[in-house]
């Protein structure tokens, strides 16, 4: 048995060996049969520790656990070492000082053990931690062996890493360089390949390992080399959409494997995976641990076999028969993400003045905060198609002119302003930009990661950022619906527009079409009724094929596309473009306009329904809108926050300091806006509700009644140059 690098400490885990191993033999034995089996068990129980004083302890601990029991100890003492486990298993032992020959012993015993002695069980609670930039020259904190290899060849990580950039995962696989992954890389070498006799790895780690697509190639390597794996899902989210309790003090969620493999011959065959959860608050999950004494004590669901798949059950019911929301509109992308906050500001006048304060800088690298894609020097190709290139910022004078600042969709229901010049954003995704329309609408979601409470879906007609949604998570979460800016061609296959309008006897457009998606998916019902569904991660839309049930969703959409775009997509006939309708708040005392009277917090009182934003009010405020939220994100304190006097978010240049100097009426009638917006939406979700009941009631098209999704629109579209447009969205 092998330990290796737990952050509880190495000792612990043996001795939790120890005393479970011994008092099972006491149990069946006797008491006079633990010290012969107590020396037998000291000779096999090998501890690997990479800091000195767990490492010191645990030797300690150790010594006097088998000590206490009667054992003999083996000459050399216990089998705890000082070592990197990560390091090479062929690396030479190190000549140091006669001061520090101890360590160099204790290196050479561990090569040893590494290089030749058989391991039945691998144990631990490896680290885990993501790192940055990795080089062979620090290797021995970015994975050693396992990821280099000896001299920069063989390097067994290539078994996790290859296959998830084959099945074109490539943009995600940073998320597999981390510690405990490189940790599970190298107990299934040590326990499963060095000997056929077979093992048994069981670690405790973060649980991203379990679904998230940059690792299938380490499932797919987990599933050949063993014959069954055990999953128990601890949660422990302490900052996503979902958050609960962790049994640690920590905020990434965990999980216990263990990984078997009896002695067999070479096969084919995948492991069998099976998965359990077990939820609560900390002390009823430890509790829940500690009356599991058998596997079957355990009410385990198993998981699919494909070599990729997710360790987690497949998906079973009406539910999982519906198209998913990425097969319906088919091509997704990810948001502007700029890798600096300055360019980015909640008025004009503010991102005027970073513009000036950024030419006026002494270091105006420093103010511009460099990155590995965007520096000062850069020659950038521009944004906006037909445009000439503009010099580097390095190169611009003092008085150079404010390049172009369009709106932008921040945060669900927060538009804000964005100086709109590839020179100051790293990742501008032009083919977005060069789609934008009058008539194109941006759906946005957490494909990648659960839905929480509040809507599935949330919209915007500006160009939204990488984290629109609710704040994180957001890759590839972006959905428009067109593929052109003229809107001449749809995110949707034709050949499903044309059964639906066989179905309804109507024609059903694009718009119609995606009304009917945010109608049905755009509220709270649907989340908490599909919630256990959603830890798929899966966006399933139920389309009915009743054509009365479907202009009623689609007609409910359409309204909550026309607010949730602050009236500037699916207008009413009634009603002008960019008009909101009155709600009920009013700003019953104004915030002061000058300098001294910005506000630099807001309160919320739900008794009186009174928001406070410095010394304004505004009221009534309902508790329901001033708590709606989007998958974890406040809507109402999140747009606030941003507003305040210092603002909220990173700030990693000096130029993020430069900040609006006054409350303007602009900002107090935008805040109505929102409100206002927020209210209609609250009183429409009854209703919505209905529908979704009624829909799912019925019957629904099962996504092998569709007709297939053509490969080509998964991909971004072809470039065309009459595709120019202005900043209001007009070709």
């Amino acid at each position: 048995v092998v330990t290796i690098d737990p952050a509880a400490g190495t000792g612990t885990y043996l001795l939790g060996v120890i005393d479970h191993v011994l008092g099972r033999i006491e149990a069946e034995q006797g008491a006079g049969a633990v010290a012969g089996q107590a020396s037998t068990l000291g000779k096999n129980l090998y501890g690997f520790e990479l800091m000195v004083g767990p490492y010191a302890v645990s030797e300690l601990r150790v010594s006097r656990a088998l000590q206490d029991r009667g054992a003999h100890l083996p000459d050399a003492g216990t089998h705890v070492y000082l070592t990197d486990t990560l390091e090479s298993p062929h690396a030479e032992p190190t000549q140091l000082p006669l001061f520090f020959q101890p360590i160099a012993e204790q290196r050479a015993k561990a090569l040893e053990v590494k290089r030749a002695v058989p391991v039945l069980v691998c144990l631990g609670n490896p680290p885990y931690d993501r790192h940055e930039a990795a080089r062979p020259d620090n290797g021995d904190r970015t994975g050693s062996w396992v990821r280099w290899g000896d001299n920069g060849a063989d390097a067994i990580f290539r078994d996790f890493l290859d296959p998830a950039i084959a099945a074109g995962h490539g943009v995600r696989v940073k998320n597999l360089y981390n510690l405990y992954v490189y940790f599970w890389r190298w107990a299934l070498w040590k326990v499963f390949e060095h000997d056929p006799s077979g093992g048994v790895v069981s670690f405790i780690t973060a649980s991203s390992y379990l679904d998230g697509d940059a690792f299938c190639g380490m499932r797919e390597c987990m599933r050949r080399q063993c014959d069954e794996i055990w999953i128990l899902d601890l949660g422990g989210e302490g900052r996503g959409t979902r958050r609960s309790d962790n049994v640690f003090a920590i905020q990434t969620p965990v999980a216990i494997a263990v990984a078997l493999r009896r002695e067999r011959a070479e096969t084919d065959a995948a492991a069998k995976v099976f998965y359990a959860r077990i939820e609560g608050t900390r002390e009823q999950k430890l509790a829940a641990l500690d009356d599991i004494d058998h596997f079957e004590s355990v009410a385990w669901e198993e998981c699919p076999s494909d070599w990729h798949a997710p360790f987690r059950p497949a998906g079973e019911g009406d539910y999982f028969a519906w198209p998913l929301l990425t097969d319906l509109m088919p091509w997704q992308h990810s948001g502007a993400q700029l890798m600096r906050t300055w360019p980015i500001g909640p008025d004009l006048e503010t991102l005027k003045r970073r513009w000036r304060g950024l030419l006026a800088s002494q270091d105006r690298a420093t103010a511009f905060k460099e990155s590995r894609d965007r520096k000062i020097t850069s020659q950038c190709p521009p944004l906006f198609l037909g445009d000439e290139p503009e010099k580097p910022i390095a190169e611009l004078p003092l008085d150079a002119p404010i390049p172009r600042i369009a709106r932008y969709a921040y945060r669900s229901f927060d538009r804000q302003w964005v100086i709109a010049d590839t020179r100051v954003g790293s990742y501008f995704r032009p083919d977005l930009w060069r789609t934008h329309g009058e008539r194109q609408v941006y759906l946005t979601s957490l494909l990648n990661h659960p839905l929480g409470e509040g809507p599935a879906l949330t919209t915007c007609s500006h160009l939204p950022d990488l984290d629109h949604f609710r704040g994180s998570y957001g890759a590839k979460a972006v959905i428009p619906l067109y593929r052109t800016a003229d809107a001449s061609e749809a995110n949707i296959p034709p050949e499903l527009l044309d059964l639906l309008s066989r179905e309804y006897g109507r024609p059903v457009t694009p718009e119609d079409f995606v009304a009917y998606i945010y109608g049905a998916l755009a509220q709270p019902a649907f989340t908490a009724r599909f919630e256990r569904e959603l830890e798929a991660r899966q966006v399933r839309v139920p389309i009915t094929k009743d054509a009365g049930l479907f202009e009623k969703v689609r007609k409910a959409g359409a309204r909550l596309l026309w607010l949730h775009t602050y009236g500037e997509r699916f207008v009413p006939g009634d009603m002008g473009r960019g008009v909101v309708p009155n709600g009920a708040a009013r700003c019953t005392k104004a915030v002061p306009g000058d300098a001294d009277g910005y506000p630099e917090t807001f309160a919320y009182d739900d008794a009186t329904q009174i928001l406070r934003v410095g010394e304004g009010e505004f009221a009534p405020v309902a508790p329901e809108v001033y708590g709606f939220e989007v998958s974890g994100l406040k809507v109402v304190p999140s747009w606030l926050k941003y507003r305040m006097k210092n603002g909220a978010g990173r700030k990693s240049s000096p130029l993020d300091h430069i900040r609006p100097s006054r409350w303007t009426s602009p900002l107090t009638t935008e805040l109505l806006e929102l409100i206002w917006v927020l209210e209609a939406t609250v009183a429409a979700y009854p209703e919505q509700a209905r529908l979704l009941e009624a829909v799912v009631a019925e019957d629904c098209f099962r996504a092998e009644e569709l007709p297939p999704v053509p490969e080509d629109m998964h991909k971004p579209p072809r470039v065309r140059t009459g595709d120019l447009f202005d900043l209001n969205g007009r070709c």
